[in-house]
């Protein structure tokens, strides 16, 4: 099938072309027209095989029909309703018509903001339910990955492309069609172009890494070396990039990722299920900052500075040196501010010169650079962290404030004694001589 030309079509069966949304590998989306029962729908063509000759091309149309119309029977509320299959008689290429969402894709948004934490819990949540929905009618999406998840209001999210997903015990990818995306894709289908539940398991787990992160766990230059990535494991744990990440739902996602698809969550519903409590969990045992929890959409300038993004298999970053002020700038610790060197942006001192501020300017530290370091990234997202690791310093200060004021409050006792004793003396010696003792 040939795209030239294609974006200017004015109908596809009895569709009327509205416009034409976009334009991918695969094949090309339409906003059309559904003129029998007066609504807009998404029209999507398929590109079908070329060159395999006319009984592998009729094959594919039928297996492509009876696994799109398989899908189309799911009803699920994070699931992109599937209205109707078929192939266009003008170019013969399979089409689906699907619900049609004007909003943006995660994947834009992702490029846009960075989602709280609890949203992020929630939007995995929502697609794991969608997953499990699916694998319990034997289908696999095969491609899941923030693209064909779209925005449908509400912070509501729906997975599409369900229509070109296909039975696990299907062989429709014999010729060659359908493939999965490099980063999500995991090391099973790489290798044996295996998809399984476990698969769409692997590539929700690197949807949630990304909603978490700001990027996905295996990302190089190319496909071939983001899949050799893939195929060796070793992704760097959440928590790695963010400290703020609670340790329970890191563990969820790296179960998720696990390279072997035997020691993975077996399907999505139990991924889902793991997800839920751990959630629950971090709640329950305050595991989560509330200033966490508060946090809204941020556009990616103005997130709080994060931990530094080891490369897979990489070994962290040191750890910074939390140091006391130079002599000559001392410590009041009631009214202190929180900066970091400007020469070593790994060390912070708590210093009298800066105003106290509120907690989210207090945290965020003076700049946005990319030398941001783990205690900073650690203050922007809990602000008891660097309270806490300030601690053992702050007694050792307070001390010797108060030993110099005793030792100036009991030098002029001292004084005050001996003039009084002196006094005294000289009082009874004076009494004793004008009485005529002396």
């Amino acid at each position: 099938m040939q795209f030239t030309g294609e974006e200017n079509r004015q109908q596809i069966g009895r569709y009327e072309v509205v416009k034409t949304i976009g334009k991918g590998a695969m094949g090309i989306v339409y906003k059309a027209r559904d003129p029998l029962l007066d609504r807009i729908v998404a029209v999507k063509t398929i590109m079908s095989p070329q060159g395999q000759g006319k009984r592998v091309r009729s094959a594919f149309l039928e297996r492509f029909q009876r696994e799109a119309k398989a899908a189309a029977k799911m009803q699920h509320p994070a699931i992109v309703t599937i209205f109707d299959v078929g192939v266009d008689e003008e170019t013969g290429a399979p089409f689906m018509v699907l619900e049609y969402l004007p909003g943006e894709s995660l994947a834009d948004r992702l490029d846009r903001v960075r989602l709280p934490l609890q949203r992020c819990v929630n939007t995995a949540l929502d697609l794991a339910s969608a997953l499990a929905f699916a694998h319990r009618q034997r289908i696999v999406h095969r491609d899941v990955k923030p693209a064909n998840v779209l925005h449908a209001g509400d912070n509501r999210w729906k997975l599409a492309d369900f229509g070109i997903a296909r039975m696990p015990d299907s062989d429709l990818t014999q010729v060659g069609i359908f493939m999965g995306t490099p980063g999500y894709s995991p090391p099973e289908a790489i290798r044996e172009g295996r998809y399984t539940p476990q698969a769409d398991v692997f590539a929700w787990g690197a949807v949630l890494y990304e909603l978490l992160c700001g990027r996905i766990p295996y990302e190089g230059p190319d496909t071939k070396t983001t899949n050799s990535y893939v195929v060796a494991g070793n992704a760097p744990s959440p928590t790695r990039h963010d400290a703020s990440i609670p340790e329970p739902i890191a563990q969820v996602v790296m179960t998720a990722l696990q390279p072997s698809d035997k020691t993975r969550f077996k399907d999505a519903s139990e991924a889902e299920t793991a997800l839920r409590e751990a959630w629950e969990r971090c709640l329950t045992q305050a595991l989560v900052h509330p200033a966490v929890l508060a946090m809204e959409e941020l556009p990616h300038d103005k997130v709080p500075p994060r931990m530094h993004e080891p490369k897979a298999g990489s070994r962290p970053p040191p750890l910074p040196v939390i140091s006391a002020a130079p002599a000559p700038d001392p410590f009041v610790i009631e009214s202190g501010g929180v900066r970091s060197d400007d020469n070593d942006p790994t060390t912070l001192h708590v210093r009298n010169d800066l105003k106290p501020k509120d907690d989210a300017t207090a945290r965020s530290g003076p700049g946005a650079s990319g030398a941001r370091t783990v205690a900073a990234s650690k203050a922007a997202t809990d602000a008891d962290t660097i309270n806490e690791a300030a601690k053992p310093e702050r007694p050792i200060i307070g001390r010797s404030i108060a030993e110099r004021s005793t030792s100036k409050a009991g030098s002029l006792t001292t004084i005050i004694l001996v003039l009084v004793l002196v006094l005294a003396i000289a009082a009874t010696f004076a009494g004793l001589y004008y009485g005529g003792v002396l």
